[in-house]
C-alpha cells in the first residue's frame, strides 16, 4: 500500500486513459504472457510496434485527424503511468497536454510520420509543433516533426 499523492492520482488517471484508448482492463488475461496493461503498452511500444495498434479495435477506421488525437491522448496517458512518480506530470500539466490537442488536417497524398515517444505510426498525420507540458512540473511531453 503506498499513500495516496498527487502523483499516484496522475497515475490513476493515466489507468483510466489507458483504459479507454485500448478498451482493455488494467489486468486483462487476454494481454499476453500475463502482463498488466501497462506492460503490454509498454513492451509494444519498446518493441517499435504502430502504437495505433493498441487502441481498441472499436476506435479503428476513423478519420486521421481523430487517430492523431487519440495517439496524442495514447502519449499523454503513456506519461501519466511512468514507472517513476517523479517523472509523472503534475496534473495541470496533464490538462495543459490534453487541452493542446488539437485536430489537424490530413495531409495530400504525403506519407507523413506521426513519433509518439520515438515510436512511429504511418497511418497517421504530421503532429503539431510542439506540446509541452506547462507549470512546476519538470515532466513534458513533446510532439515533434524531427
Amino acid at each position: 500500500m503506498q499513500p495516496i499523492t498527487e502523483k499516484s492520482d496522475v497515475y490513476s488517471y493515466g489507468m483510466v486513459l489507458l483504459e479507454v484508448l485500448t478498451g482493455r482492463h488494467p489486468l486483462d488475461p487476454t494481454l499476453p504472457r500475463g502482463s498488466n496493461m501497462v506492460q503490454w503498452v509498454r513492451n509494444h511500444l519498446s518493441s517499435k510496434g504502430d502504437p495505433s495498434e493498441i487502441l481498441d479495435t472499436k476506435l479503428k477506421g476513423r478519420a486521421d485527424p481523430t487517430m492523431h488525437e487519440m495517439l496524442q491522448t495514447l502519449a499523454v496517458s503513456f506519461l501519466c503511468v511512468s514507472t517513476r512518480a517523479a517523472d509523472r506530470p503534475a496534473m495541470k500539466d496533464v490538462v495543459a497536454m490534453l487541452k493542446e490537442i488539437k485536430p489537424v488536417e490530413t495531409s495530400r497524398g504525403d506519407t507523413d510520420v506521426l513519433k509518439l515517444g520515438g515510436l512511429t505510426s504511418h497511418s497517421s498525420p504530421p503532429p503539431p509543433k510542439n506540446v509541452l507540458a506547462h507549470g512546476s512540473s519538470t515532466c513534458s511531453y513533446n510532439f515533434s516533426d524531427g
